[in-house]
């Protein structure tokens, strides 16, 4: 079945009230948290393709979303990036959606326009971005994650609203558009977000992934598969922030600073507003970059000099 931009399987499921749980690539997916989330989600709630893009060239380049070549019992296969829609029952209350959302470099409001299309015409009541940023918090302390609904942040122990989200200016998506449509025809805008340190930048971030999970776990009912998931994905974030522990200590100047981000945590000065995907970095936090990415797999870190 064709809808707008998209092609659907057919027969289509009966959907009862679905919820879109939606990654937005790269904008809002800091150490992958957004992508290994969608992924998870979709593995433990044995989700199935329901559609995509007809022609994803439409809207991407593919010399920067690159096709990539995968072997499918000895038969070399040609994967091309696309925005995909997977459908899974939930264990109760409302079905899903997961929708992974690549940002367009062609066409972007016909691209907004092609996905409010599909996902009034799924009847969907919810639309729930999750993913993360880069911003000045340490990764010994545990990464802030903050749920927001209709732009409120909201406590996900008490369900109360907070306050009101947002004072950052500055460089955004242009995806915020589907948001700001989605409200005006009555589709609910939520979001799970979770602040990881920029001075590590790891390729995939676990612990940020656990993090984000988990708050998703006190909002939508989860399997057993995926709880047992992410205490796996915790023990694996800590392997890898005890690293760069290891690393940082090697450097009087980076632990200063993050001693510095330390001191602003526990004084409870951690502002939730959204902030740039890539806040400018010190001069000690870039050469720690520097060194810990150039030496080979391994090596013991540089002397303090």
């Amino acid at each position: 079945m064709r809808i707008g931009a998209f092609v659907l399987s057919e027969p289509l499921p009966a959907l009862r009230d679905p919820h879109v749980i939606a990654g937005l690539t790269p904008w809002l997916d800091a150490g992958n948290v957004g992508t290994l989330a969608l992924s998870r989600l979709k593995d433990h709630f044995k989700a199935r393709v329901l559609g995509e893009l007809v022609k994803p060239g439409q809207f991407f380049d593919f010399t920067r979303y690159r096709p990539s070549i995968r072997d499918e019992g000895g038969q070399r296969v040609l994967q091309i990036p696309n925005t995909t829609l997977s459908f899974a029952p939930s264990l109760e209350g409302h079905d899903f959606l997961f929708l992974n959302i690549l940002e367009p470099h062609l066409a972007a409001e016909d691209y907004i326009e092609c996905l409010a299309e599909i996902l009034r015409f799924l009847k969907v009541i919810r639309h729930v971005r999750v993913g993360a940023w880069y911003d000045a918090v340490p990764h010994t302390r545990p990464l802030p994650v903050s749920y927001t609904l209709h732009g409120q942040q909201v406590d996900l122990k008490t369900g109360a609203q907070t306050r009101t989200q947002g004072r950052y200016q500055g460089p955004t998506s242009m995806m915020n558009q589907l948001t700001d449509r989605l409200e005006r025809e009555g589709i609910e805008n939520a979001a799970f977000t979770v602040r990881l340190p920029y001075y590590a930048q790891l390729e995939e971030d676990f612990t940020g992934l656990a993090r984000v999970l988990t708050a998703m776990s006190s909002v939508y009912p989860m399997p057993p598969s995926l709880t047992d998931a992410i205490k796996t994905d915790e023990e694996q974030g800590v392997r890898l922030y005890e690293k760069l522990s290891t690393s940082a200590a090697t450097d009087r100047n980076v632990l200063r600073a993050i001693q510095q981000m330390e001191a602003r945590y526990d004084a409870d000065a951690v502002d939730l507003a959204p902030a740039p995907e890539h806040p400018p970095l010190s001069p000690e936090i870039e050469r720690f970059l520097r060194e810990i990415s150039d030496r080979p797999p391994g090596d013991p870190a540089p002397p303090n000099t």
